[in-house]
């Protein structure tokens, strides 16, 4: 004979069996989840605090890893600029110019400027600087290589301009090596030498020290010295993407639920009295969880075995679309450049007009710190400089067909255009040193005949235009192919 069991003891056992509280156990963690929008923006309003700073960077850096839309606006803009540039020559007297030492001196920049590699070596700089704000690092130079060593901006601070360059300074924590002793090794002599000098004086305890060295690498993409994630702003954009990816994705399990209540048998002659020990009853439920899938939950209880099925109701499920153009709004990038739903040219080329312009300044930058780093590293009489040119991937065709008009109308664009090519300066002249002087190959080459001229057909008409100079109209005229003869 079974005990009889009172109806409050077993809702003791019910809640032990946590059956009394229906809800999903297999709750899903996102780190997009991990952050509130009320916390980003009390970050963003102390945001001369190091510490918000801090805090803003490792929300940027797992943004970055968590969400495709933020991931895909960073590389957008630290991939933006090719970074095609010429050795430009600056005033001198061109009366009184040796031209031997001229043309060695330029030959000495080019090769200084074909070590450096500018395309390469600034492409985490690039990356880094849109996703934290700012970068800090350290030329490392050799004989044969160059390359930037990335310090932690946890450990590092903006301290002030170069009056001479304009270039930002920045300051180190030498206590960093007191924590991270092991990357002692790793670090240029520079550093070495201030660790010894700090570390000798006892009675201090600030270790900050001003990296005064042409080698220190400091750009931002912030517009203070505060430095804040270039894209800081659409954090709450990012956050309001993943709660509708989530009440959508509930919305999609409360579809496709179940629930299955379990009876327990009731004596008929006596009123809170059931008929299964608590042995039983933990049995039957455990039988009855194990198979059962995922999506059905089950309930122990006084009732008749029911099925109860959440039918599907309307549901907009578009907002997270919404949310995803907002998203793009407030960072100032069309989504277009995402996102091939919509055809309006015209609209996104002057986005991305707008986009070139603002990533450039960051490329200007560069450039600043790499002439003034070439003019202490290189002395020369004559004086040169480096121009990045404002070549992106989307308008690079567009200048080189420009550098061609101006130089068939007797303009200097030669060395415009064999950047634009992707030659760096020095590639640019010794290619043309191999081709002209030693394989004399405009001599041995002949020009192929145009197509154009010799044909004489004249029902082709002009040549086609590229697409992105096309309207939006002569767009859907291509694509519809309505100028075709019927």
């Amino acid at each position: 004979m079974s005990e009889e069991i009172p109806a409050s003891k077993y809702l003791e056992i019910f809640k032990q069996m946590k059956l009394i509280n229906v809800g999903s156990n297999n709750r899903r963690t996102s780190i997009v989840n991990t952050y509130t929008k009320d916390e980003v923006k009390d970050l963003l309003k102390t945001r001369e605090n190091r510490k918000s700073q801090q805090k803003l960077r490792t929300i940027s850096k797992n943004l970055y890893e968590a969400s495709g839309h933020y991931k895909s606006l960073i590389n957008y803009f630290s991939t933006l600029h090719t970074m095609d540039h010429i050795v430009e020559p600056l005033s001198v007297d061109i009366n009184s110019v040796n031209v031997k030492k001229y043309r060695k001196e330029y030959e000495e920049y080019c090769r200084a400027i074909e070590q450096m590699d500018i395309a390469n070596s600034f492409s985490e700089a690039r990356m880094i600087a849109y996703m934290e704000g700012v970068f800090y690092g350290y030329a490392r130079v050799s004989k044969d290589g160059f390359y930037i060593q990335k310090l932690d901006p946890d450990y590092c601070k903006i301290s002030g301009i170069n009056s001479n360059n304009g270039l930002l300074v920045y300051s180190f924590d030498f206590s960093y090596f007191d924590i991270n002793p092991s990357q002692f090794s790793s670090f240029p002599d520079e550093f070495k030498t201030i660790h010894t000098r700090v570390s000798s004086g006892n009675q201090k305890t600030d270790k900050w020290e001003v990296i005064d060295s042409p080698f220190a690498v400091c750009i931002k993409t912030s517009i203070d010295y505060n430095p804040t994630p270039a894209f800081a702003s659409v954090f709450e954009g990012i956050l309001d993407i993943a709660d509708f990816k989530s009440l959508a994705k509930t919305k999609e399990e409360i579809d496709n639920f179940m629930l299955l209540l379990q009876k327990i048998p009731m004596k008929p002659d006596e009123a809170n009295k059931y008929m299964l020990d608590a042995d039983t009853v933990f049995e039957m439920d455990e039988a009855l969880r194990e198979n059962t899938p995922d999506q059905v939950s089950t309930v122990t209880g006084p009732m008749d075995i029911t099925a109860i099925k959440f039918e599907k109701d309307s549901f907009d499920k578009n907002k997270v679309g919404q949310a995803t153009e907002q998203l793009w709004e407030e960072s100032g990038v069309s989504g277009l450049l995402f996102n091939t739903s919509s055809n309006t040219t015209t609209a996104l080329k002057y986005s991305l007009t707008t986009d070139e312009a603002s990533a450039f300044r960051l490329i200007k930058n560069i450039e600043v710190w790499c002439n003034a780093y070439l003019l202490l590293t290189l002395k020369t009489k004559y004086p040169f400089k480096l121009d990045i040119l404002p070549a992106t991937k989307h308008n690079r065709n567009e200048l080189l067909e420009s550098a061609l008009k101006a130089a068939n109308s007797g303009f200097s664009t030669k060395n415009e255009i064999m950047a634009l090519r992707g030659y760096s300066p020095n590639a640019a002249t010794m290619n043309s040193f191999l081709e002209n002087e030693i394989l004399n190959l405009p001599d041995k080459l002949i020009p192929l005949s145009s197509a154009h001229t010799s044909s004489s057909d004249s029902s082709k008409g002009q040549p086609e235009k590229p697409i992105e100079k096309l309207s939006e109209n002569g767009v859907k005229t291509r694509e519809n192919e309505s100028n075709e003869d019927v």
